[in-house]
């Protein structure tokens, strides 16, 4: 049955998958950001299949995304998984797929403060994911891995183990070298947690170090970054980053806090959701990590226009951990118009 679009600012839809065989602590819920034009990926690509069969312990899925695009997310589930399609079936022993308007977040957030630049309205969104559990009254667990919608993955991968340590990827990319460079979003990442400096220019210690390039504080930094297209977002880690930054901006969300951030000389730089993130578990929780180093274009491809099931194999047996398949957006307009056109 297709949800009609309503003017509601939440609207979801299941679709049962495999049994759960696995509700302990290392469960975790799969949350991706879309829109259309990620859907080739997502289904022609199969970047869904891949998550099932390779992302370990999965209890659910969730994509957020505009009102505009869900009647073709819906008939694309209808298309490549029509098996999945049940709406009846709401038994808790199946993993659901559900679909989520943005709308909750570009009225409380977006529309409310603006954002520090364009494209980092997508980035907030990720650091509220929990308003799916605390605003939306959605079964949303204490572990949530974000990941990118483009993205295919070739090999295994757990995330939350037994002994609490949680799997974070740092990769190595030769192009950009160890060095600090403008892409790199030091002052900050290392600014939000410090709040605004007082008349007596004295301001809160970081507790965000941005420890990944090379400079003069960090001079042996490995280079080693962690924007990989995913991060697995704890509730306890994130409701203390939060509240660590509204403390120290004396407000009563970290999106305002960006914003205000933001626009001052000492927090000017690139904004990373992945960064900031990692920099506070890794200070503040340090027994929680458990690195895997990864070297671009070896076993992890940053950007790459094939994503084919050949190629995906061939990345399997070379033990690449996924693909981020962007290039397709070159071609894609043709396809959604195609697709567009079936569906209606």
């Amino acid at each position: 049955t297709i949800i009609s679009q309503k003017a509601s600012q939440l609207q979801s839809q299941s679709f049962s998958l495999t049994p759960i065989h696995n509700i302990s602590s290392t469960a975790i819920d799969l949350v991706s950001l879309t829109t259309n034009k990620d859907f080739f990926i997502l289904f022609n690509n199969s970047a869904i299949t891949s998550w099932i069969r390779h992302i370990q312990n999965v209890r659910s899925i969730t994509f957020i995304g505009p009102p505009r695009d869900y009647n073709i997310f819906q008939e694309n589930m209808r298309i490549h998984y029509p098996q999945l399609v049940d709406a009846t079936n709401s038994s808790s022993e199946v993993i659901p797929i559900r679909w989520v308007n943005e709308t909750h977040w570009m009225v409380s957030y977006k529309k409310k403060y603006r954002c520090p630049y364009w494209s980092v309205c997508q980035q907030l969104i990720k650091l509220f994911v929990f308003d799916l559990r605390t605003k939306q009254n959605m079964d949303i667990g204490n572990n949530v891995l974000i990941l990118d919608s483009d993205t295919v993955w070739s090999r295994d991968v757990t995330f939350v183990h037994d002994d609490g340590t949680v799997t974070y990827i740092e990769v190595l990319n030769y192009e950009r070298g160890e060095n600090c460079t403008r892409m790199d979003p030091v002052a900050f990442t290392e600014g939000i947690t410090m709040g605004r400096p007082t008349p007596d220019m004295k301001q809160l210690e970081t507790v965000t170090p941005y420890t990944a390039c090379r400079r003069a504080e960090y001079p042996n930094a490995t280079g080693k970054r962690h924007i990989a297209h995913h991060m697995l977002f704890q509730y306890d880690v994130m409701m203390h980053l939060h509240d660590t930054i509204n403390k120290a901006w004396s407000v009563s969300n970290i999106w305002e806090a960006f914003v205000k951030c933001h626009n001052l000389d000492f927090c000017k730089s690139r904004v990373s959701e992945y960064e900031l993130y990692y920099s506070f578990i890794s200070f503040n929780y340090p027994e929680r990590v458990h690195l895997e180093s990864l070297l671009n274009g070896e076993n992890f491809i940053e950007a790459s226009a094939v994503c084919t099931a050949h190629e995906m194999e061939c990345c399997r047996k070379k033990d690449v951990l996924l693909k981020g398949c962007h290039d397709h957006r070159i071609d894609f307009l043709s396809k959604a118009k195609n697709n567009a056109e079936k569906f209606h």
